[in-house]
């Protein structure tokens, strides 16, 4: 293991969760202790709870010849979902209750000083923590398993903390400089059962299973609490939500901070987290639970095939099989494998839900997310080669662990310890296969190309790979890709572009760099000492309008200041001379549209400035406003810079103070009462529009694509990742034009790569199809 690696793992072991309060009985012989943040279900930061207690080590005379991981990923800053609907209201609300003196209020003191962790910006982000904890596991499997082969390749779904938790495993678990390929799955909702998240790909799946059930027991055990909290401070009104959300920080801000004073146990005492992991219990039930029919159907695909992984009997290129996931699957699959089933010993799958009251908690039961499900929970298939072990054969075995605690396989315990034979393996995932076969047809799939197996261990094509290196520098390590160089030839790349037909472009901030769009940020990457991504979130907007108005009217100022350059008219001439063109902009700045670009072939992913929309998402939408300003109180945003470049624009300098402006002076919308208009961007936080994204995807899986063009953005960071990979499975070959080299990056020696600016590139790529452009844009 390289030395710089070894320091930082030292010091963010040192920075690793530390000891908290626990709570102790006052018996003589009372060994009770209880620690908050063994009961916070998806919340907890890993630990292993030991449940069973038998040892991880493999039984006497077994060791392990194979094994096959499937993790979620590690610790982030905080789930969307937590944050918008617990987290975020309580900050605010905290923010807008300034007049209540916290310090006067024992329990609740620590809120009179207290900052929130986190904003809309960092959740979903991995933190320090969660690298640690992902780091940590790969130093584990190279301990566990020192007589295997490191594994050449980690897969991944797409997401930005499952690459990130997938990269911290391999630097922990790399001894050498050697490489191992972090292969990127891309998460479709059209893939079937062949992903990492099929649970996306299953139409008969919702993220809002469970919320109804898990409702119910929220409001009986935090009803008590309320009272207690309200009657030390009846200002506040606090609510079951409140509560939630106050106890979800003990967790997230633990994993960010370190410690959090809401796992104090005198805030919320020991019966309270019990009341809230059971409300998560409920929830996970219902929703990738025994509560939920679809759950095993969605687990098996992964389950099957690891399996069969480690029955084979021909040997593969590595021994260790590591996947990261998000939170939905892994509990699927204990499902599709009957593991922490209420019912196992007793009762039937028909009175399953029996076993989760919504009046009382069941102490007894096998389903706790708290243990199961914590940040990085992983689960283990290995195959074991016993000899000697006395009282049985000698042979292959197998066995399952879950955060490293060895789980007895339902109707299959004929070896060792908590192992099964060869046999009974084989015997147990068929009958697991009968029980939840036919994913497609289970789930109600309505589009074409869908599976019911998983494949992408076995198919070398699968996915997004990136070659991962290793090299010592001071203080941090570094990442590289290395492929076979693409094709930079601009007359190739035009006889391809003119047979082609359906086309489809990505474009990113790289595409406007020539039209003269300043940068919103300063030198110090901030705007007016405000960090421009904490402005742009619908938090940020309920707590202070004018503000973050100004910050976009200034951003649209500057956007109707600025002219579509020569990148933007060859698109749109591309788009009229070819019907099946389609472009994605992730720009905001409207500059496509005021080329020409045909609407019906542009779709703005991130929205557009100069869209306005009402606040309170009553429909109402006035597209392409050209107003500037947009209202006269916000007439400070529309100034020009001064003559003198020594001048400040005053709205950009932080030491003058911004104009007082009155909430209903800005935009309202004309058909709510009372309801602000905001900018018809997408801000952090914020799902893409779901008719929008069925509409690309529809346009997708029509046909075979021919070209793939990745413009002012890199091909290798989703969502240009994502949208290079379905275009190459419908066999487009790619071109990338950007500045930025880093774009060659996990390209083919088929595609295409111009390292230069879109505006002068793109008009002679697309020379023979639109025919010659002047410096102004126009047609020739």
């Amino acid at each position: 293991m390289a030395p710089s690696f070894v320091r930082e793992l030292v010091q963010l072991t040192a920075f690793a969760l530390p000891a908290i309060q626990t709570c102790t009985a006052a018996s003589l012989y009372s060994t009770y202790k209880f620690n908050p943040l063994e009961h916070l279900g998806g919340v907890a930061p890993y630990f292993e709870p030991q449940d069973p207690p038998a040892s991880p080590a493999p039984p006497q005379g077994c060791t392990a010849s194979r094994a096959v991981y499937l993790s979620r990923h590690a610790a982030i800053y905080a789930n969307d979902f937590d944050y918008e609907e617990y987290i975020e209201p309580f900050i605010s609300k905290l923010e807008n209750h300034t007049a209540i003196d916290w310090t006067k209020i024992p329990a609740l003191n620590f809120l009179a000083n207290w900052v929130a962790p986190l904003t809309d910006a960092e959740s979903e982000l991995l933190t320090r923590v969660g690298r640690l904890e992902a780091a940590q596991l790969g130093v584990t499997l190279s301990f566990r398993y020192p007589n295997l082969r490191l594994p050449s390749r980690v897969w991944t779904s797409s997401a930005e903390r499952t690459v990130k938790s997938a990269q911290s495993l391999a630097r922990g678990l790399e001894l050498d400089e050697n490489e191992i390929n972090v292969v990127s799955i891309y998460e479709s909702k059209e893939a079937g059962a062949n992903s990492l998240t099929p649970y996306k790909s299953c139409p008969a799946y919702s993220s809002s299973f469970g919320s109804d059930q898990s409702a119910v027991y929220l409001e009986k055990f935090t009803t008590p609490i309320t009272s207690r909290l309200n009657a030390m401070a009846p200002e506040f009104n606090f609510t079951a939500n409140d509560v939630y959300g106050m106890m979800e920080l003990c967790g997230y801000e633990s994993v960010i901070r370190g410690s959090s004073p809401f796992c104090d146990l005198d805030l919320f005492t020991p019966d309270d987290w019990l009341g809230w992991e059971y409300t998560a219990d409920v929830m996970y039930h219902y929703n990738v639970g025994y509560g939920n029919g679809i759950s095993g159907v969605v687990g098996l695909p992964w389950f099957n095939a690891s399996a069969n992984l480690l029955m084979e009997e021909s040997g593969d290129d590595q021994d260790i099989f590591v996947s990261f996931t998000h939170r939905e699957l892994p509990p699927m699959v204990f499902v599709a494998m009957g593991l922490f089933n209420n019912s196992a010993f007793g009762g039937s799958e028909a009175t399953m839900n029996d076993t989760m009251p919504l009046d009382r908690i069941n102490h007894r039961r096998a389903w706790k997310s708290s243990h199961v499900l914590p940040f990085l929970s992983n689960l283990a298939i290995e195959r074991l080669n016993c000899s000697g072990s006395y009282g049985y054969e000698d042979g292959d075995y197998y066995r399952v662990l879950v955060n490293s605690a060895p789980q007895p396989l339902p109707n299959c315990a004929d070896g060792p310890g908590t192992t099964c034979s060869r046999t009974g393996f084989g015997q147990y995932l068929q009958e697991r296969v009968d029980m939840f076969q036919g994913f497609s047809e289970k789930c109600g799939v309505d589009y074409d190309n869908t599976t019911d197996t998983l494949s992408i261990y076995t198919d070398s094509g699968a996915g997004n790979g990136t070659s991962v290196v290793f090299e010592e520098v001071p203080h941090y390590v570094t990442c590289r890709s290395y492929t076979m160089a693409p094709r930079t030839s601009i007359d190739e790349f035009k006889q391809l572009i003119n047979s082609s037909n359906r086309v489809l472009a990505l474009c990113g901030a790289g595409l406007s760099a020539a039209s003269g769009l300043p940068t919103f940020r300063g030198a110090d990457g901030l705007w007016r000492n405000y960090d421009p991504t904490a402005l742009a979130t619908p938090g940020a907007f309920r707590r202070d309008p004018a503000l973050v108005w100004l910050f976009y009217a200034w951003r649209r100022h500057m956007a109707l200041k600025a002219l579509p350059n020569r990148g933007h008219f060859a698109l749109a001439e591309l788009a009229k001379k070819k019907e099946n063109f389609l472009c994605l902009t992730q720009n905001v700045d409207g500059l496509s549209p005021r080329a020409g670009h045909p609407a019906s072939q542009l779709r703005t992913l991130h929205g557009n400035l100069l869209d306005i929309k009402c606040f309170n998402e009553c429909g109402y939408i006035d597209r392409n406003n050209l107003s500037d300003p947009v209202c006269p109180a916000l007439a400070p945003a529309a100034e020009d810079f001064p003559p003198d470049q020594r001048q400040k624009l005053p709205l950009l300098d932080p030491d003058v103070p911004l104009p007082p402006i009155d909430t209903k002076d800005l935009p309202h919308c004309p058909n709510c009462e009372n309801a602000l208009l905001r900018p018809g961007v997408v801000w952090f936080g914020e799902a893409l529009d779901e008719d929008m994204m069925a509409q690309i995807d529809n346009w997708i899986a029509e046909g075979p694509i021919d070209v793939m063009l990745v413009v002012g953005t890199s091909a290798a960071v989703w969502p240009a990742a994502g949208y290079t990979y379905e275009a190459q499975k419908k066999g487009a070959i790619v071109g990338v034009v950007n500045l930025d080299p880093v774009s060659a990056m996990s390209m083919r020696d088929k595609d295409f790569l111009f390292q230069g600016d879109a505006a002068e590139i793109l008009p002679r790529l697309f020379e023979d199809v639109i025919g010659g452009m002047d410096e102004n844009g126009k047609i020739l």
